[in-house]
C-alpha cells in the first residue's frame, strides 16, 4: 500500500511538472515548477527505499539518495517564489549562480560521510548519524524553504486580484507541505534521532500537489487546466481498457495452461475474446463519456468559442438595427459564458449617448459618470497591456476604480474601439456559478469586442443617417410647403406687376404722344421764330418724351409677352420688303453719321416666312437701329438676306468696337446693359429691353437670333426664320 501511494504521487508529481513544461517551455516559473516536482518524486521514491530496505547499508545509500534530491528542494522554492507573477527572478546574476553553486556542493556531499557518517537499525528504528555538513545542508534547506516564505508573504500583501488569491493557496499548501516535512524528514531525524514520521514525506507532498492543482483549475494558474483535464480523461480511459486487457490476458494464460481443452476453457476463451471486440468498438463511446464526466466536472459551464463567434458573426451581419444588433449580443454572451448581466455602453465627448441591457439589470443604473469614468479608463491608446478590466485582478492603486465595480457590481469592462476611437464599452457582472472567468471566456471577449465595436458602430451610423433621413424629409416638407405658399404669392405679385405695368404702360402713353405732339408743333411752327436756347430746351424736351414713349412701349410689350398676350398674326410675308422698308426709313440717320450703309441680297427676289409683319418690322428696326447707334462716323453697316437651308437668315453687320464674349450672354436678358466701348458712340441710351424683346418675338416665330463679335472689329447679329419654300 505504501508503495503504490508513493508511485501515485510521484506519476502526479512529474504529470504536473511536465504539462506545466509543455505549457511554456521558456517560461522560468514553469521550469522551476517543473524541476520542483521532479525532485519531489525523486525524494518520495527514494524516501520509500530508505525506509524498506533490508541492510544497513542499504538504509544508508538510500537517506544519502534523499540528501541528494532534496539539496536544491529549498533554494528551487526561494526561486520559484522570486519569479511569480512576473515570471522573471529580479536577482543579480551572480546571486543565481551563488544559490545553485551551493546547491551543488550540498548535494556532492550528500554521498560522503560528512553528511550522515553511519545507519542504525534496532528493532526496525532507523537511527543515522549526521555528520558536519548537515549543517550546511540546514543552510540551503532551511534557509531557502524560510527565504521562500518570505518572499511569498510579502508578495501576498502587495499583490491583488486574481495574483492574490493565487499566491494565497500557493502559501498555503508551502507552508503546511514544508514545515510539516522539515519537522518529519529533518529535525526529528537529525536532531531527535526519531525516523518513524519519515513515511508520511510522499503524503505530504499531496497538499502542495493539491494546493497548485486546485489554483490551475480554479483560478487559471499557468493556464494549463485544459491540458490536465484532457490528460486525466485520457487516464481514466486508459485504465479501463487496460483492465480490460489485463482480464484477457489473464484468461489467456490460464487457456494455455491447460494440458487438454474442455468445455470449461473454450468459454474461458471465448469470454475475453468477445470483451477485446467489446473494447475495441466502445473505445471512442467511452472516450466521449469519460470527456464528459470530466467536462461536468472541471467544465460545468463548458462551450464551443467557435460555435459562439460564428453565431455572433451571423447575427451581427444580418442586422443594422443598433437595439436588435446589441439584443441578439448581449444574449448570446449571457447564455454562453452564463453571465448574470451584461450590458453595451455608447460614449461620444464626456457623456453616455445610449445604453442597451440584458439580465438581471434591476436597480442598476449605466448612465451615470461613473459608468463613462469606468469606460474611459478600461482604454488606455499608448499602453501595451490588454484593453481589458477585470475586477480581481485590479491592483489597489486603482482603488477608485475598483469601489465602482464593487458597488456597480460590474467584473469584466471590456472598452469598444474603432479605428483607434474609443466608442464605448462592454460591460459584464459575474457568473452565475460565482466563478472567476477562465481564460477560455477572456480570449473569448477579447476577440468578439473588436468585432462588436465595429457591428455597433456601423449600427450607430445607420440609425444616425435613418434619423437624419426622418429630419431632412420633414424639413424639405416643411420648406416645400412654404414654397408652395411663397411661389402662389410670387405668382399674385407677378400677375400684379404685369397689370401695374399693362395699366401704367397704356396710362402713360396717352398723354406721352400729346406732349411729343405739342413739342412738334413748338419746334416747327412757321409764323414765329424761336429763340436758340428755347429751341435747345424743346428739342431736348421733345428727344427726351420720344425716348419715354419708346421706353413705355417696350415695358407694355414686355408685360405682354411674359402674360403670353402678345398677338402674332402670321401670314405670308416677305422679308425682303420689309428689310427694305426700314433699310430706306434708317437711311437718312445713316447719311447724317456718313456712315456706308448697304443693303444686300441673293439673286433670289422673294425670301417668304410665316410671320406677323409689324412685329418682325419691329425686330429688324430694333437690330438695324442698334448697329446705327453703336457704329461710329465713317463706319459701315452691311445688311444681307440670304438662306441657310430651310432659313431665311437676315445679318446686320457694323465696325463698331464689339462685345466681349463674357458679356454677349447680356445682350438677350432684360435690362441687361454692355459696359464696354460698344455703347461709347451712342449719344442716347438704351433702355435694356430692345433685344430682349426681339429675341422673344423671334422664338414666337419658331426661329432665333445668333451673334458674332469680335473686339474693335464689329458684329453680327443674325436673324433665323423658317423659310416658306414656294
Amino acid at each position: 500500500m505504501q508503495l503504490a501511494v508513493t508511485l501515485i504521487v510521484s506519476l502526479l508529481n512529474v504529470f504536473l511538472g511536465y504539462v506545466a513544461y509543455v505549457k511554456n517551455p521558456k517560461g522560468t516559473t514553469n521550469r522551476l515548477l517543473t524541476f520542483l516536482t521532479i525532485q519531489l518524486s525523486s525524494w518520495a521514491i527514494a524516501n520509500y527505499f530508505s525506509l524498506n530496505s533490508n541492510t544497513e547499508v542499504s538504509t544508508l545509500f538510500w537517506i544519502r539518495a534523499v540528501m541528494l534530491v532534496t539539496s536544491p528542494l529549498g533554494p528551487t522554492l526561494y526561486l520559484l517564489s522570486l519569479s511569480f507573477p512576473e515570471r522573471k527572478i529580479r536577482l543579480p546574476k551572480w546571486s543565481v549562480v551563488a544559490i545553485w553553486t551551493i546547491s551543488l556542493v550540498t548535494a556532492a556531499l550528500s554521498f560522503t560521510p560528512f553528511m550522515f557518517v553511519s545507519v542504525k537499525i534496532n528493532d526496525g528504528v532507523i537511527s543515522p548519524t549526521p555528520g558536519p555538513a548537515i549543517a550546511l545542508y540546514a543552510l540551503t534547506f532551511l534557509g531557502g524553504l524560510v527565504a521562500a516564505f518570505i518572499t511569498i508573504i510579502y508578495k501576498y500583501f502587495k499583490l491583488k486580484g486574481l495574483e492574490k488569491v493565487q499566491i494565497k493557496i500557493l502559501l498555503i499548501g508551502m507552508i503546511l507541505t514544508f514545515t510539516l516535512l522539515g519537522f518529519t524528514n529533518f529535525i526529528f531525524v537529525v536532531f531527535l534521532k526519531i525516523s518513524s514520521f519519515v513515511f508520511a514525506g510522499p503524503l505530504l507532498t499531496v497538499i502542495f500537489v493539491s494546493g497548485v492543482t486546485y489554483t490551475i483549475i480554479k483560478h487559471r494558474f499557468l493556464d494549463i487546466r485544459l491540458i490536465i483535464v484532457r490528460a486525466l480523461t485520457y487516464t481514466l480511459l486508459t485504465f479501463f481498457i487496460a483492465l480490460g486487457y489485463l482480464a484477457l490476458l489473464f484468461n489467456l494464460a490460464f487457456f494455455m495452461g491447460e494440458a487438454k481443452p474442455t468445455l470449461a476453457t473454450l468459454q474461458q476463451f471465448i469470454t475475453p475474446t468477445f470483451l477485446a471486440i467489446f473494447f475495441v468498438f466502445t473505445f471512442q463511446p467511452l472516450r466521449k463519456l469519460f470527456e464528459k464526466f470530466t467536462n461536468k466536472f472541471f467544465f460545468k459551464d463548458k462551450y464551443d468559442s467557435n460555435q459562439v463567434l460564428w453565431e455572433l458573426n451571423r447575427s451581427m451581419a444580418s442586422t443594422l438595427s443598433l437595439s436588435e444588433l446589441t439584443q441578439h449580443i448581449l444574449k448570446k454572451m449571457l447564455s454562453s459564458i452564463k453571465i448574470s448581466y451584461g450590458s453595451i455602453v455608447l460614449v461620444r465627448n464626456q457623456s453616455v449617448i445610449w445604453v442597451d441591457s440584458a439580465g438581471n439589470v434591476r436597480n442598476k443604473n449605466f448612465n451615470g459618470r461613473d459608468i463613462f469614468t469606468i469606460i474611459h479608463e478600461s482604454y488606455k491608446p499608448k499602453s501595451r497591456d490588454e484593453q481589458i478590466v477585470i475586477f480581481e485582478e485590479l491592483s489597489e492603486r486603482k482603488k477608485d476604480l475598483k469601489n465602482i465595480m464593487r458597488e456597480h457590481n460590474i467584473t469584466v469592462v471590456l472598452p469598444l474601439v474603432v479605428r483607434k476611437q474609443l466608442i464605448g464599452g462592454l460591460i459584464l457582472g459575474e457568473k452565475h456559478s460565482g466563478e472567476i472567468y477562465s481564460s477560455d471566456d477572456i480570449d473569448l471577449l477579447k476577440i468578439v469586442a473588436p468585432e462588436v465595436g465595429i457591428a455597433v458602430r456601423n449600427a450607430l451610423s445607420f440609425e444616425e443617417i435613418k434619423h437624419f433621413n426622418i429630419t431632412l424629409e420633414e424639413e424639405v416638407r416643411y420648406a416645400t410647403a412654404r414654397l408652395k405658399k411663397t411661389n402662389i404669392r410670387l405668382k399674385e405679385l407677378d400677375s400684379l406687376k404685369d397689370e401695374f405695368v399693362s395699366i401704367a404702360s397704356h396710362e402713360l402713353r396717352t398723354p406721352m404722344t400729346a406732349i411729343k405732339s405739342y413739342l412738334w408743333m413748338a419746334l416747327n411752327q412757321s409764323d414765329q421764330k424761336i429763340k436758340e436756347p428755347l429751341k435747345k430746351y424743346l428739342d431736348i424736351s421733345y428727344n427726351s418724351t420720344e425716348r419715354l414713349i419708346r421706353l413705355v412701349n417696350d415695358m407694355l410689350t414686355v408685360s405682354r409677352i411674359e402674360r403670353n398676350k402678345i398677338e402674332i398674326n402670321k401670314e405670308s410675308v416677305d422679308i425682303t420688303e420689309i428689310v427694305q422698308l426700314v433699310f430706306d426709313e434708317l437711311k437718312i440717320s445713316a447719311d447724317e453719321k456718313h456712315i456706308t450703309f448697304t443693303f444686300t441680297k441673293e439673286e433670289k427676289k422673294k425670301y417668304m416666312a410665316k410671320g406677323d409683319r409689324e412685329k418682325l418690322r419691329e425686330v429688324f428696326q430694333n437690330l438695324i437701329g442698334n448697329a446705327l447707334k453703336f457704329t461710329p462716323e465713317k463706319g459701315s453697316i452691311t445688311v444681307h438676306i440670304g438662306n441657310s437651308g430651310k432659313m431665311v437668315t437676315l445679318s446686320v453687320t457694323d465696325t463698331g468696337s464689339g462685345i466681349r464674349k463674357e458679356e454677349q450672354r447680356k445682350l438677350f436678358k432684360k435690362f441687361s446693359k454692355i459696359e464696354y466701348s460698344y455703347s461709347k458712340h451712342s449719344s442716347q441710351p438704351g433702355t435694356g429691353l430692345g433685344l430682349y424683346i426681339s429675341k422673344q418675338i423671334i422664338s414666337l416665330h419658331n426661329g432665333t437670333i445668333e451673334v458674332q463679335s469680335d473686339i474693335d472689329k464689329g458684329s453680327t447679329f443674325t436673324v433665323l426664320l423658317p423659310e416658306i419654300l414656294s
